[in-house]
C-alpha cells in the first residue's frame, strides 16, 4: 500500500518546482490531487507527466473564490480532502522606503492570505471527518532575513505563526497544521535570484553545509511525511529544510573540512 493510499489532497502553487514534484510523490504514493495553479501551460503539462490521477484547476490564489473552488473540485471529485499545501509563492524586493505597494500587497495576499483562504475553504471538511494535514510553505526567510526582501520575508514569518495558531486551533479535533520552511531550492524563483547577478551558484551552495542547494524532491518527501500518518504527533511545528545553511555563523573563518 502507498502512504497516500485513499487520499485526496489540493496542492496551490502546483505547476513550479515544490508543487510538482510535491504533486508527483502524492500520486506515486497513492493520493488524488487537484492542482491549482495560474499558469495554465505548465498545469497541462504537470497532468501530462504525473497522470490522471490528477486534475489541475487554474487559479489564481489571491482571489479567495478561485482558492474555495479548488477545495471544492477535490470534495466533489473525491469525497474528501485529507491535505492542503499551500504552496503558491511570489516575489518582488526593493528597500523598505522604495517599496512598490502593489507588489508588497500581491506578496501579502499570495503568500498569507491565500494559506488562510484555503484553511477556511478546507477546514469545515476536515472538522467534520476530524481529521486532516494541512501544510504551508513557508521558507528560511521566516526565519532571518535579507535587505531588499521584506515583502517576502513579511508574508513567510507570518505564514509561521498563522500556522501555529491553526494548529492550536483545531488540534483536538484531529487537524493537524505544520510550515516547511525551504532554503535555496533549484527551481524557476531560484533561477530569477541567480538572473539578478550578484552572486553565483557556486557561491551559494558554498553557505550550505551540505555543500550544495536543495532539490524540489527533497522538500517533497518532507510534505509527503507531513501528510501521511507518519507524522500523527506533529503539528504546529515551523521545520526547516535548507541544507544547514542557517545552522553557521563563521566569525572565525575556519573553513570545514571537505
Amino acid at each position: 500500500m502507498g502512504r497516500m493510499d485513499g487520499r485526496a489532497a489540493v496542492v496551490t502553487g502546483a505547476a513550479g518546482g515544490i508543487g510538482w514534484a510535491t504533486t508527483k510523490r502524492y500520486v506515486e504514493e497513492g493520493a488524488k490531487v487537484v492542482a491549482a495553479d495560474r499558469d495554465t501551460e505548465r498545469g497541462e503539462a504537470l497532468v501530462d507527466d504525473v497522470g490522471p490521477d490528477v486534475t489541475f484547476l487554474e487559479c489564481d490564489v489571491s482571489d479567495p473564490e478561485q482558492v474555495r473552488a479548488a477545495v471544492d473540485r477535490c470534495v466533489a471529485d473525491h469525497g474528501r480532502i485529507d491535505v492542503l499545501f499551500n504552496n503558491a509563492a511570489t516575489s518582488t524586493g526593493g528597500y523598505v522606503a522604495d517599496l512598490d505597494l502593489d507588489g508588497w500587497d500581491d506578496s501579502i495576499r499570495v503568500m498569507l492570505s491565500a494559506p488562510l483562504y484555503g484553511m477556511q475553504a478546507a477546514l469545515p471538511h476536515m472538522v467534520e471527518r476530524r481529521s486532516g494535514s494541512i501544510i504551508n510553505t513557508s521558507s528560511v526567510y521566516g526565519q532571518v532575513a535579507s535587505a531588499a526582501n521584506a515583502p517576502y520575508c513579511a508574508a513567510k514569518a507570518g505564514l509561521i505563526n498563522l500556522t501555529r495558531v491553526t494548529a492550536i486551533e483545531y488540534g483536538r479535533l484531529g487537524i493537524r497544521c505544520n510550515a516547511v520552511c525551504p532554503g535555496v531550492v533549484e527551481t524557476p524563483m531560484f533561477e530569477s535570484v541567480l538572473g539578478i547577478g550578484l552572486t553565483t551558484r557556486d557561491e551559494i551552495a558554498a553557505m550550505h553545509a551540505i555543500g550544495r542547494t536543495i532539490q524540489p524532491s527533497e522538500i517533497a518527501d518532507l510534505v509527503l511525511f507531513l501528510g501521511s500518518d507518519e507524522s500523527t504527533a506533529i503539528t504546529g511545528q515551523a521545520i526547516t529544510i535548507d541544507g544547514g545553511l542557517l545552522c553557521e555563523v563563521n566569525l572565525t573563518g575556519v573553513p570545514p573540512l571537505s
